[in-house]
Formats: structure tokens, C-alpha cells, sequence
């Protein structure tokens, strides 16, 4: 069996020369011709077919003229493909667009001037980034929402009439095109994996484990009991069967008292499981999450630590939306990369400002600690600073966002001229017995003679170590933390050496403390987060269940761990992800609160 190149209109043809001589084989054969294969409106060559000469490639070719019923074929295919690429941003921005007409005579100097399109304009999801709407798109900042009875009604009107006209389109479209509809979920993951592809230079398919914290840190970046007993589950069930018995045995044990939920199945299977505040819809977020992974649909490649991990994050996301009134943000590595400042064409700015204007409050939980320097805090909040000034917060969106410095030693707010000042202590941290008890070390001149004894002995084996590990350091002392900063490039294996060595050799001291990888240094800090966010909850007055941490060092070296008795947690590798579930967030409380 042979091929015959010069078959009529490109097509394969067989040649069979079963009984003509050699010198005479192309006229005695037998031509089969194949037909290239059709795919709804598209030609697909199949292997050793040539394509077929254009009408450009012969000036003698007349060009047809198409009949009435192919162009109008064609019409409306254009048409469905048109309603398909906006059906996203419509449904998306269903519940904003009511919400952002209240606004759209905002001054020019506003935030849309600064940093939008190139008319000025921008829109709820950070300008004309991966995250917000395409380039030339319309859209202003999302108003502060009005609880009076009128407004609600007003905003519910009009976001309904929005809905009401996408349901409308939509049942005009081919069944083609409903099957390629997605969730808000897998629109917003598919801007994240595009983006952690740009950011990274990848010349491949992006995974979710791309980010480069995660790639830099490996597996010492994964580390959650949790998590790692969902994997395992997955070496004996389907995807589907397993989320759906951890979601199960963790309403089981939440339904128990706290005293007892050691004694629930999840408990003791996973001993070191920590305290959940909420049950976590996880079938619910695998759908979702589905609808872009298609995790449910492999056969060979089980989820990975990374997929599991969001999951369990859109799940607490739908869960915490109907009531929180709190969300805490770590500073490098979630809102900003590590060792930079918050610049004023960071995606978090627009999210921030959303979440302030209905309603929650908004705080930033960092281990930088500046006695005594408010500058220095706004040094690294520049840009968000900037813009709370550039889109005229008022004063009581502007007392919704906190910094809580030093892990628990300081608490600064934004003053009327948009700038950071501490909060008196007496205001937040020595308000009732309790907090008192928690700030001992800071309550009198005893407890100081403690702290200082607590950071010589730190500082002592911070450098001991360093040396041991043949990695050159420098010192840095201040009121209520020491740490070494490696001069020169390091494994991160050998920071995590040190900072494990020194929860170790600290166990025993009598101050609260948290020792941590920052991942380009080591810290040993006086207080931890537990502390500051208990007493931050307690200033406002909120609980665990109505507030949200997200941070990324979760792990058992990392400086967010302590928090996660405290309150719900979202656990991110990257400031990308972090503006993803926030966009998840805002979605579900004005959808929970305002319709």
C-alpha cells in the first residue's frame, strides 16, 4: 500500500499495485480518494493530506458567492460567539453594574484616573489587569451600599432587571454555547493560572503549582494535616467520594461541643486537625473548581496538594460570606511579594476598598514593627494609602481598616488626612483584665527585664546556628523581636533549619513568642498573631466565625499558624491568589447582603 501525492482536491489516495509492473504501477493502481474530515464549520486535514489551494493563492479562481442561508448561518454563529465572550463579564458584573452607576460621575482625579483605561475609567476588579474587565470596558468603584431601605430596594430593582436581560440572551444561545458556560470560580481561575503563566515566563501549560513561592520552597511549603489527609484519601476513593466524606465527618465533629471534637471520627484520624469554625461545602467548591480542572474527569493524575488546598479555601469562602465582618490579611507574600511595598497599581487596592465600603472591616496583620514610627508603616502602604486618599473614603469607610504591627505590639488607623497613627494602648490592649493577662510582658518594668532576657538568649542562638550552617548574617534588634538576614543568596532548607532549631530551644521560655521562616530571613518575635488578632476582635467586638485571616505561611515554621485557632483561615502562595478568593468573597456577600 502506497500514496499517491498528486490525488485530485488535496485527498489521500490508496494505491494498490497488486498486479502492474513496476515501470507501470501510478496507471494500473487503484485510487481511493478520502474526503478531509469536517468538524462543524471547520476543514481537519487529516495526516499526508495537503491543503487545498485558497482563493488567493490562484488569481483565476472565481470567488462564489455564498447563498442567503449561509450567510445568515454564519451571522448567527458570529452572533452566539459574540453573547458567549460577554456573557462572563455580564454575569460577573451582574451584581456590581447597579451598585457602580451610583458613581459614574466621579471626579477625574479619582482612582479611575490613575490607574484604569485609557479614558480614565476603572473598573471594581483593579483597572484593565487579568482580574478586572477587558481594555476599553467602562466601569467605576463600587459606592459605599447604603442600608436604608429605599437604596436596597433600588439596588435590587436594577441588579434584577440586570439578571432578568442575561437570562433573556441566554435562552437565545445554541446549546454549543450553554455547554461551554462556566462558573464565576473557573472564570476567576482561569485569569489566576493565566497570570502565574506570564508572571513566571512559563513556555508551557500552567499548573496550579506554579506559583513561584511554591516552586522556589517546595515541599516545605506543603504542609497541612488536612490537606495531606485528603490526598491520601485519594489513593483509595474518587475525587468526588472522597471530598464528600471529609466534608461529612467535619460536619459531624462541628456539630459536636468544642470540649468533645476530639472524639469525632476526623479527629482521630487527623489528631492535629486544628478548630474550624464553619462547616465546609467541599462537594459544593468541587463543582465548582470542576468546571475549570475537570479533577473529576482524570484517571491517572489524582489532585494535588495545591488543588486541594483551593478547594478547601473556595469552600471557606462560601462559608464565612453570610457573616463575616472581619478580614485580616498578612502583608508579604499575600497582599504584596515578599520584600516589596504596596504599590499603587496593586490588584488588592481595588478589592480592599470593596470590602471596606460594605461594611467589613479590613486589617493587615504583619510581624514589621516600628515603635513609635508611624511613617515607616506608611512607607509600605504607600500605594493603598494613596488611593484610599485619590477615591475620598469617608470617614467611616476609613475607620474600617486596621494595622495591627509587630505581630500584636502596635495598632495604627488612617486619620483624616489619610495618614497612619497609633492607636493608644490604653484604647486596645489595656482595656479589660483579659487583654492585660495576654500583654503581660508589657504591663511593667519586670516584664520588660523578661523580654530583653528573652532576646538576648534568641539572638545568641540565631547566630550560633548561622554560624554552625556556615551562612554569613547580619543582627537586626528592635523593641520586641531579633533576627538574622543572610547577606548573600541561601538554601531555604538551612533558614528552615534555624528557625525549627529555635522553636526548639525556646520551648521553655516564659514570654509568648513565634519563631519563623520569613523565607529570606529568620525572626523571633515577642506576642504572635493569636494574640494580636484576639485582641483586634475583641477592640471591634467580633468573634472567630465573623472573621477571615488570609495569609501564607501556614506551615509549622511559618508566622500565621497560631492564628488559625483564632479565627477561619485562607491559606494563598501568592498575592494572585489572594486577589482571587477576595474576588470570590465580595461576590458572595453582596450577593448574600444586598440581594
Amino acid at each position: 500500500m502506497a500514496l499517491l501525492a498528486g490525488a485530485p482536491g488535496g485527498a489521500v489516495a490508496r494505491v494498490s499495485a497488486t498486479a502492474a509492473a513496476p515501470r507501470e504501477r501510478n496507471t494500473a493502481a487503484t485510487i481511493v480518494a478520502r474526503p478531509p474530515a469536517r468538524r462543524g464549520s471547520r476543514v481537519v486535514m487529516r495526516a499526508g493530506q495537503r491543503q487545498p489551494p485558497s482563493r488567493g493563492d490562484d488569481p483565476g479562481m472565481k470567488k462564489k458567492k455564498k447563498p442567503a442561508a449561509a450567510r445568515r448561518e454564519r451571522d448567527a454563529l458570529g452572533e452566539v460567539l459574540r453573547v458567549m465572550g460577554d456573557s462572563a463579564t455580564a454575569r460577573a458584573s451582574s451584581v456590581e453594574a447597579p451598585l457602580d452607576e451610583e458613581r459614574a460621575d466621579k471626579p477625574a482625579g479619582g482612582r479611575g484616573a490613575r490607574r484604569g483605561t485609557a479614558d480614565g475609567n476603572n473598573d471594581g476588579d483593579g483597572g484593565s489587569d487579568a482580574f478586572g474587565m477587558e481594555d476599553g470596558e467602562k466601569k467605576t468603584p463600587t459606592p459605599a451600599y447604603d442600608a436604608s431601605g429605599a437604596e436596597k430596594e433600588r439596588v435590587v430593582k436594577r441588579a434584577t432587571e440586570r439578571k432578568s436581560s442575561d437570562v433573556e440572551r441566554s435562552q437565545d444561545w445554541s446549546e454549543a454555547a450553554q455547554a461551554r458556560e462556566v462558573g464565576r470560580a473557573a472564570q476567576y481561575m482561569r485569569d489566576l493560572i493565566s497570570r502565574q503563566v506570564k508572571s513566571n515566563n512559563l513556555s508551557r501549560a500552567g499548573s496550579l503549582a506554579d506559583s513561584t513561592v511554591l516552586r522556589r520552597k517546595g515541599r516545605l511549603k506543603e504542609q497541612d494535616p488536612f490537606i495531606e489527609f485528603i490526598v491520601d484519601l485519594f489513593k483509595t476513593h474518587e475525587t468526588e467520594e472522597a471530598l464528600a466524606k471529609a466534608e461529612k465527618w467535619l460536619d459531624a465533629a462541628i456539630a459536636m461541643p468544642p470540649t468533645k471534637r476530639r472524639f469525632a471520627n476526623i479527629y482521630r484520624q487527623v489528631p492535629k486537625l486544628g478548630y474550624f469554625f464553619h462547616a465546609l461545602p467541599l462537594s459544593k467548591a468541587l463543582a465548582e473548581y470542576d468546571e475549570f480542572c475537570a479533577l473529576t474527569k482524570r484517571k491517572y493524575v489524582r489532585p494535588n496538594f495545591a488543588e486541594v488546598r483551593h478547594i478547601i479555601n473556595i469552600a471557606q469562602v462560601h462559608a464565612s460570606a453570610r457573616e463575616v465582618k472581619l478580614v485580616t490579611f498578612d502583608a508579604d507574600g499575600t497582599l504584596y511579594a515578599d520584600g516589596k511595598h504596596f504599590e499603587e497599581d496593586n490588584q488588592m487596592i481595588d478589592k480592599i476598598i470593596q470590602l471596606m465600603e460594605v461594611g467589613v472591616h479590613v486589617a493587615i496583620v504583619t510581624a514589621a514593627g516600628y515603635p513609635g514610627d508611624a511613617k515607616k508603616f506608611e512607607q509600605r502602604l504607600r500605594g493603598l494609602l494613596d488611593s484610599f486618599k485619590s477615591a475620598r473614603l469617608s470617614a467611616d469607610v476609613r475607620k474600617r481598616f486596621h494595622v495591627m504591627g509587630g505581630e500584636c505590639n502596635y495598632l495604627l488607623e488612617v486619620n483624616d488626612e489619610y495618614e497612619l497613627e497609633f492607636v493608644p494602648n490604653e484604647k486596645w490592649r489595656d482595656v479589660d483584665s483579659m487583654t492585660r493577662e495576654m500583654y503581660w510582658f508589657a504591663q511593667s518594668e519586670e516584664g520588660r527585664k523578661k523580654v530583653d532576657a528573652f532576646l538576648d538568649r534568641a539572638e545568641k542562638f540565631l547566630t550560633d546556628e548561622a554560624e554552625h550552617l556556615q551562612i554569613d548574617v547580619d543582627v537586626m534588634r528592635k523593641e520586641y523581636a531579633v533576627g538574622v538576614l543572610p547577606r548573600s543568596g541561601t538554601v531555604y532548607e538551612n533558614l528552615e533549619e534555624i528557625s525549627i532549631g529555635a522553636m526548639i530551644e525556646l520551648s521553655d521560655a516564659e514570654v509568648p513568642y513565634c519563631a519563623f521562616n520569613g523565607g529570606n530571613d529568620v525572626f523571633v518575635d515577642v506576642g504572635n498573631k493569636n494574640i494580636g488578632l484576639v485582641t483586634l476582635m475583641k477592640f471591634l467586638g467580633y468573634e472567630g466565625h465573623q472573621t477571615l485571616h488570609v495569609g501564607d505561611r501556614f506551615t509549622s515554621t511559618g508566622n500565621d499558624t497560631k492564628v488559625r485557632d483564632a479565627c477561619s483561615i485562607l491559606w494563598v502562595a501568592s498575592p494572585d491568589e489572594t486577589t482571587f478568593f477576595m474576588r470570590l468573597l465580595y461576590r458572595d456577600i453582596v450577593n448574600m447582603r444586598v440581594l
